[in-house]
């Protein structure tokens, strides 16, 4: 587990770093914690960003740090970019790094690369040498948000908050992250649900009135 950390305020939200984490997101970037980001706040750049333009971050666009360093983050440094433009600027960047020798010889051994990766040796090492990765793997011990109690994850990918999927359920549920917006099947009246819920009603009193106008419309079905 990471032992540094850097934090910032902004807005009344914290968002923190962690100089010494192996992802690189963890490192280079300030991320609020796991209740905020349920609640939609980003990362501090893309908060920074919209807060100094007043629009969101339209969708399938980033925030790029214009000079290159993701901790320099005035709204002067921060440019919106489609994804194929942040991906070709950073793609630039890295070929602008290889002699024209590299380059060219990048170009020649990547078919044969991605021609191996595919076939049936290449599949074998990599699903070997993710299992030597995983067993080789300390476990890191993190607290659930949802019950508290402490657990081990080997997972690295910087979200570990849950210490089952059931206690991640409990929490979306109990935060209404998966609700919307329903209309009574009997009175019409708008109310809230889970949406995976199959709920027809808006409560008890409805329910039980459809009950018996379905029983009636049996009984006369039947008489008839």
């Amino acid at each position: 587990m990471p032992k540094q950390v850097e934090s910032i305020l902004f807005r009344g939200i914290t968002f923190r770093r962690y100089p010494d984490a192996t992802g690189r997101a963890e490192r280079a970037y300030f991320t609020p914690g796991g209740t905020d980001r349920g609640n939609g706040v980003r990362r501090l750049h893309e908060e920074i960003w919209m807060a100094h333009n007043g629009a969101e971050i339209p969708s399938g666009h980033h925030i790029h740090h214009r000079d290159g360093n993701p901790l320099n983050n005035k709204p002067g440094n921060l440019a919106c970019l489609s994804a194929d433009e942040h991906a070709s600027h950073h793609a630039g960047e890295r070929r602008g790094s290889c002699t024209p020798e590299a380059f060219e010889n990048l170009n020649r051994i990547r078919p044969l690369a991605s021609d191996w990766h595919r076939s049936e040796a290449g599949r074998a090492w990599h699903v070997e040498h993710a299992q030597r990765l995983w067993e080789s793997r300390t476990p890191v011990a993190y607290t659930c948000e949802q019950c508290g109690s402490g657990y081990q994850s080997k997972s690295r990918h910087g979200g570990e908050r849950f210490c089952s999927n059931a206690c991640k359920s409990a929490w979306r549920r109990t935060s209404g992250l998966d609700d919307e917006s329903r209309n009574c099947q009997r009175c019409k009246a708008e109310f809230h649900t889970n949406k995976y819920k199959k709920t027809r009603f808006c409560g008890k009193s409805c329910s039980r009135l459809d009950s018996i106008a379905r029983r009636r419309a049996g009984l006369e079905s039947d008489r008839s």
